[in-house]
């Protein structure tokens, strides 16, 4: 039998806080293999101001790799400068073409270099290691993945490494790019928090044990509520939803252009910014006055893109994006500090005023996902500070 329908099989956790036990995971089929990609030299693009650019090259490789499994489920992960894959061996050449043409796109349009690489489960199995998969249900229409066991992080590791890379790389022009990008939607301005402070955090126990890390991460979870409130309270979408506010800005909407019209000349680009103007004009009018087409109901798509966001995700680290106050935060660093001197966990934190959000719209009824990261460095950020800390255990 074959193997490609493993991650649709899986049962789906009704809560968040259930990727905290070790029991909701099931191991990855042996043949299975995984898929990852990365911005080179993101600092650079960050510096430059440029942040957004790199968080449009992560999405728009999930939106390729989504439409080239069709209506196999694969588990994925955003993390703000790339995304990662879990296919089966039927999709894989698919894959690496989806992801080719996403770093021929990622070049072309922002002058950015995309990392690919490929590595078999079964040699992340002979470093001693597992992919373990979950699924968590976020909303009706979203479930996402989340991922134990070590094996997402080896990947990773192996890609960077220049001693392992040229074994797992998949080089320009060794696979014929294709595939759609179709989907792929940047039309919204940056959201500003309303309680002053969008914080972007992530957390590892630095226990390799999974029964003695679920405790660490479930106190993490909790400690999180008690600061921040319910997941409503914290959001950085909401309240209010008014603060959703679509951008008619040739340079925000520029970033779906670079992804859309990648291959076409100048005046494709022009009419392609024309093309979404016009849709950011008409989405405008039917959410202003809440109007309902044959598919959709325009009075709650914006209910809908807050229940369909990715704002926190599980990849043997926590990460979540936050909307808060200067003392919360501080409570958070202050709480995170101390189980840090305690050598529990390793964390990383960035603070701005707003979030960037990326958009997945396959259809607006519903199949909709919207990547939510900090602005100006978000989880990139988070993630230098969180190896610097790394680095200092290390070191002492």
């Amino acid at each position: 039998m074959s193997s490609a329908g493993f991650y649709a099989a899986l049962p789906v956790l009704p809560d968040f806080s259930g990727v905290a036990d070790p029991r909701n995971y099931a191991p990855l089929p042996a043949d299975w293999h995984v898929a990852t990609c990365d911005v080179r030299n993101s600092t650079l693009a960050v510096q430059a101001g440029n942040y957004k650019h790199v968080n449009t090259v992560g999405a728009s490789a999930v939106t390729a790799m989504l439409n080239a499994a069709g209506g196999t489920e694969i588990p994925f992960i955003f993390e703000g400068d790339g995304s990662a894959f879990c296919v089966p061996p039927g999709l894989l050449e698919d894959a690496k073409a989806a992801l080719v043409k996403t770093q021929e796109m990622a070049q072309k349009s922002f002058g950015l270099e995309l990392r690919v690489a490929t590595v078999p489960v079964a040699k992340i199995r002979e470093a001693g290691l597992d992919i373990q998969v979950a699924r968590v249900r976020v909303s009706e229409n979203y479930i996402q993945a989340a991922f134990a066991g070590g094996g997402m992080a080896f990947a990773d590791k192996y890609m960077k490494d220049p001693a392992t890379a040229p074994l797992c790389e998949v080089k320009p022009g060794s696979v014929a790019a294709r595939g759609s990008l179709e989907g792929l939607e940047c039309r919204w301005q940056d959201i500003p928090s309303r309680h002053g402070e969008t914080v972007s955090v992530m957390v590892r126990a630095l226990t390799s044990e999974p029964a003695k890390a679920a405790p660490v991460y479930r106190e993490v979870i909790a400690k999180l509520r008690e600061i921040y409130g319910t997941d409503e309270a914290c959001h950085p979408l909401t309240p209010p939803l008014a603060t959703l506010v679509p951008s008619l800005d040739a340079r925000q909407l520029g970033n779906e252009v670079g992804v859309r019209a990648a291959d076409r000349g100048p005046l494709g680009k022009w009419l392609w910014l024309m093309r979404a103007r016009w849709f950011v004009i008409l989405g405008w009018f039917l959410m202003k006055f809440g109007i309902h087409t044959e598919e959709t109901d325009w009075s709650t798509y914006k209910a809908k893109m807050l229940s369909n966001s990715d704002v926190r995700k599980f990849n043997d680290v926590y990460r979540q994006i936050l909307a808060g106050n200067a003392a919360q935060r501080e409570a958070l660093d202050a709480w995170l500090a101390e189980r840090y001197a305690k050598r529990e966990l390793v964390y990383g934190l960035h603070v701005t005023n707003r979030a960037h959000m990326t958009c997945l719209v396959f259809n607006y009824s519903g199949k909709h996902l919207h990547f939510i990261d900090g602005a100006d460095g978000g989880l990139f950020l988070a993630a230098k500070d969180f190896k610097e800390r790394a680095a200092k255990l290390i070191d002492v």
